[in-house]
């Protein structure tokens, strides 16, 4: 059985129930699943079928959920085209996954110019989608088709379109649903752009379960996203680091503020840091769930569970059939304890890079492993295996850099700097002074009220760090800026110093200050 078929089956079960509220706006499963099965129809009348890519250009809202929907259920890829990116960048993705159409709305019609891909507006007063069939098609596809391209950021270099099967991407949703132990009865925050991974498991994961999607798709401040969560009864909140520390640094009352519904906080997407759990359980009895699971996997391969402040931060075990190890630089396992590289491999991961056999057949190697060849997937992360059998991460081995021969982890200086009373948040950078000269420069947001001088964090720095270490130049700052799916944005940062204060973008609901 494929996705589509599991959600038809839960429409047929309740189609009145309300499937996604969207700026004010409730859709039931019989009204989602008809607007997606019109658009379906629409994309195979001009040629849509297995694996053709298909743009998605669409404000975040209800269109959003329906174009993915309506893709995936005529058989076709969904590429991610995000209204917030620059045109070149997305002109780039369209020809780099050979994208034939682009499903679009009427205030960027034309975007791509005339000799783009053809479009297909949403525009459900058009005769062209309200004279479309409303029943479920019947496309041929199989689970070795594509359903999905996701470009990474593009950090280093060009971006990178993951590939990701039919079958991947329904074992993702309803291995994400078992994980979360969704039901009828949950509600889950959407606030990730369909670019970023977890957009998929928080739009497909609800809607498998019979549960609700609640989706903020326009600019707002920490304090109304807060209310909005409240107001929407949310059970279940799937946020990055960053968002959290977004939600709750001003104030510690934000976080009783979210709603006595919210059952489950799942973190992932970056390391979560100890200063963030201990602050969320000062002042929370909601446990959180830290994932790990990187975009080629398609779906959480560890999960840790924590009701209390543990003594280590874990991202716990592999989860239902994934396998991780961690090797040493001559590829073998290394004991617990000692750090190395983190490879995984799982049935419902990636295919590869599209147009990229060679970076393909770099990160995913087949390797022996207790005298099994596996396909695994080389991270570019470093872990070490705890003695319980868990997993801690130590950190991307692109973000570490050597500083006058020291090789410096940033995550160890933040974290010292966030265990001060007064820092809600921080971020440390290498730059290079005016003379030329590399030093460590410490970005931080203080918590509402607090006044301590740069002399202050410098000597509470110095007090648990060596010197090599102990950043030299101290920026205060509004808030960290954050890329458009709620990551710290590294680049941004040394911008703070000669600009004003950046803000969060659309995709993570940030407006006005509070």
């Amino acid at each position: 059985m494929n996705l589509m078929e599991i959600f038809q089956r839960r429409v047929a079960t309740h189609p009145a129930r309300v499937a996604l509220s969207a700026e004010g706006e409730d859709l039931s499963y019989g009204e989602l699943n008809e607007r997606a099965n019109q658009l379906a129809h629409l994309l195979s009348k001009t040629g849509i079928g297995p694996s053709s890519r298909v743009g998605v250009h669409v404000d975040r809202g209800s269109d959003a959920v329906v174009a993915l929907l309506g893709v995936l259920k005529a058989g076709g890829c969904c590429v991610p085209l995000d209204p917030e990116y620059p045109t070149e960048r997305l002109r780039w993705m369209l020809e780099d996954s050979g994208a034939a159409f682009v499903v679009t709305q009427e205030r960027a019609k034309g975007r791509f110019g005339e000799h783009g891909p053809s479009e297909v507006i949403l525009n459900w007063s058009d005769a062209s989608l309200a004279e479309s069939p409303r029943d479920d098609p019947n496309a041929s596809y199989v689970g070795s088709d594509l359903a999905y391209i996701m470009y990474t950021s593009g950090s280093t270099g060009e971006p990178k379109g993951v590939e990701i099967e039919h079958d991947a991407l329904r074992d993702n949703a309803t291995k994400t649903a078992r994980l979360l132990e969704l039901t009828e009865n949950d509600v889950v925050f959407q606030f990730s752009s369909l670019s970023f991974a977890s957009s998929i498991g928080q739009i497909l994961a609800p809607l498998v379960s019979g549960g609700r999607v609640a989706l903020k798709g326009r600019q707002y401040s920490a304090r109304q996203l807060v209310k909005y969560i409240s107001d929407q009864g949310v059970t279940v909140l799937w946020l990055t680091p960053s968002m959290i520390r977004y939600l709750t640094q001003r104030h510690d009352a934000s976080i009783a503020r979210l709603g006595p519904p919210l059952r489950l906080l799942r973190s992932g997407g970056e390391a979560l840091t100890m200063s963030l759990v201990r602050h969320w359980f000062a002042n929370s009895s909601v446990p959180l769930l830290n994932v790990y699971g990187p975009t080629e996997a398609v779906q959480d391969i560890t999960a840790c569970l924590m009701t209390e402040v543990p003594h280590v931060i874990s991202i716990g075990r592999p989860i239902f059939d994934a396998e991780v190890i961690v090797l040493d630089d001559s590829g073998e396992q290394v004991p617990a304890g000692v750090a190395g590289d983190l490879f995984f491999t799982t049935p419902g991961m990636a295919r590869g890079y599209l147009n990229r056999p060679d970076l393909t057949a770099e990160r995913f190697e087949w390797r022996t492993v207790n005298g099994r060849r596996l396909r695994m997937y080389r991270t570019g992360d470093m872990a070490r295996v705890l003695p319980d059998g868990g997993l801690e991460f130590l950190g991307r081995q692109d973000r570490q850099f050597k500083l006058r021969g020291y090789r410096v982890e940033p995550v160890e200086i933040e974290e010292r700097l966030n265990a001060h009373s007064a820092v809600a948040s921080s971020a440390v950078v290498v730059s290079a002074s005016a003379a030329g000269i590399e030093r460590l420069v410490a970005y931080y947001v203080l918590r509402e009220g607090a006044i301590p001088g740069d002399s202050e964090l410098r000597d509470w720095c110095r007090q648990a760090l060596p010197l090599h270490i102990v950043p030299s130049k101290y920026v205060r700052v509004d808030r960290l800026p954050l890329t458009q799916n709620g990551k710290l944005d590294q680049r941004a940062l040394r911008d703070l110093e000669v600009l004003t204060p950046e803000v969060l973008p659309a995709d993570e609901g940030a407006g006005e200050a509070d």
